[in-house]
């Protein structure tokens, strides 16, 4: 394929494309003479590109992702980004609002510093203007009945930095152990004869969406059964470090 066959192929732009060669996130064609000519492995590389890059990567991070990913397997790759991207794991579809307005069961308006950590922690998602779209609507609702308890809007944000910090990384190691070897598990056996570079079949794509179905709930449903038992533990264990240090805090 020539540049031109590439960016129609796969919409990105022919502009996008050399920018991906400098950076070397994509390697250069074959030259033939002085055409530059692509292959599968381009094609497969530059459609895991375009479906990270449209999740809102940074070419930082696909870089970091793409040394980790087996040659010939960017095909297989892309797909799997797209059938599980955006909105596979969520539970509750996400909600607009206005910035201004996340301060107001507070009886207060935001801090610029407040703001900037609503924006970091990764719960929000700015849209257009002061509107930030909020990935966890069920989380902001306990967030306005803890204003209602008199909890503060900073304790308040100190809660939701530690919960996004543990539960981020709670998910990197179910989706590096668990998600990411299943998904290897199953393209690695290609139907014999296959190249290196051909994309799994029907059957092993409806495999996998099936087993990814069965185990999204159980990741989730796994956070939710040992949180209490934990909670409670942590609860003993705080009264009792209270009680030995006459009730002050450490």
């Amino acid at each position: 394929m020539t540049v031109e066959d590439l960016a129609n192929q796969t919409g990105v732009s022919v502009r996008n494309i050399r920018a991906y060669q400098t950076t070397g996130l994509l390697p250069p064609p074959r030259l033939q003479g002085r055409l530059g000519l692509y292959g599968q492995e381009h094609l497969g590389k530059l459609e895991l590109i375009r479906d990270l890059r449209q999740q809102g990567f940074g070419l930082e991070a696909i870089g970091g992702m793409l040394v980790n990913t087996p040659d010939g397997a960017w095909s297989e790759y892309s797909l799997v980004t797209h059938l599980f991207s955006k909105s596979f794991f969520t539970v509750e579809p996400s909600q607009r609002k206005a910035m201004a307005e996340m301060a107001s069961h507070w009886g207060a308006t935001a801090s610029p510093a407040q703001k900037e950590r609503l924006a970091k922690n990764g719960l929000y998602r700015p849209v257009e203007g002061d509107e930030v779209e909020m990935l966890s609507p069920s989380l902001e609702r306990i967030g306005i009945q803890l204003a209602e308890l008199g909890v503060s809007l900073d304790t308040v944000l100190d809660l939701q930095d530690d919960l996004v910090r543990h539960t981020r990384a709670i998910a990197k190691t179910y989706v590096e152990q668990l998600f990411l070897d299943l998904i290897q598990r199953m393209t690695k056996d290609k139907a014999p004869g296959a190249d290196a570079s051909a994309t799994i079949d029907a059957r092993q794509i409806a495999q996998m969406h099936a087993v990814f179905e069965r185990l999204r709930p159980l990741a989730i449903g796994s956070i939710t059964a040992a949180f209490p038992v934990v909670l409670q533990q942590e609860f003993d264990n705080g009264i009792k470090k209270r009680l030995k240090t006459g009730g002050k805090k450490r």
